[in-house]
């Protein structure tokens, strides 16, 4: 328990840190190289603080000069900051409104471009969503994950309907992804922290153009279907 309580600890005073300065270089431009160093500089020392190892699988599957709307099932706390580490480019979170209410902390998600999400209130869910689409044909790539929440038992939850229907409207490429190994390092409602190694697996992006609105459900279940088929036998490897 002491170690879990030093990382806690340490991992505040770096966010604070890390925070200050995003707030400086945000103000400036949100989404320059310098900044995108910042938000991967402070996610890749979490994790070594943390212990946690990242092994990445599959990103030769995406196109550099592309922006993605990342998909991944949302195993840890450690999710977010596995996924800011590896990502290549510019991406961004939308992220739950909770977030942007911690002091410097808020302040420094907001000038780095992260997306706040009211999921409470359907009509700041959409004109989120509409931010979101604005800032991917920018050039940034926006990372959500569609379970809306952390699973409890390993499981992979069903998907919600906002990112699809955002992908759908914008014609933006959804880029899935899969997480394994965080749930063994720090479970939901679990304040003790384990070392160990998390992988994300890249999959084949989907494009999304050809859907229609009414097809949403058929784009939930073929994204949903790819990331569980491969989870599932990331487990069996295992």
């Amino acid at each position: 328990m002491f170690r879990s309580a030093w990382i806690i600890f340490a991992s505040s005073m770096v966010t604070f840190f890390y925070s200050v300065i995003a707030i400086i270089s945000g103000l400036i431009s949100p989404y320059s190289e310098r900044t995108n160093n910042i938000v991967r500089s402070w996610a890749r020392s979490i994790l070594k603080i943390s212990g946690i190892q990242v092994r990445v699988k599959g990103i030769e599957r995406l196109d550099s000069n592309q922006s993605y709307l990342f998909m991944s099932n949302h195993q840890s706390t450690f999710d977010i900051m596995t996924c800011l580490s590896v990502i290549p480019g510019t991406a961004r979170f939308l992220a739950k409104q909770e977030l942007f209410r911690i002091p410097v902390f808020a302040q420094g998600m907001r000038a780095v471009g992260m997306i706040p999400i009211d999921r409470g209130n359907s009509k700041k869910a959409r004109q989120s969503l509409d931010k979101a689409i604005e800032e991917i044909k920018k050039g940034v790539s926006v990372i959500i994950f569609p379970e809306g929440t952390r699973t409890k038992d390993g499981n992979i939850q069903p998907f919600k309907k906002g990112g699809f229907v955002l992908a759908i409207k914008g014609g933006i490429p959804i880029a899935p992804m899969v997480l394994t190994g965080a749930m063994e390092i720090m479970q939901k409602k679990d304040l003790h922290l384990h070392k160990g190694t998390i992988q994300i697996e890249f999959l084949e992006p989907v494009p999304t153009e050809n859907y229609k609105y009414e097809q949403r459900q058929q784009l939930i279940q073929n994204i949903r279907n790819s990331i569980v088929s491969r989870y599932e036998a990331s487990l069996k490897k295992d």
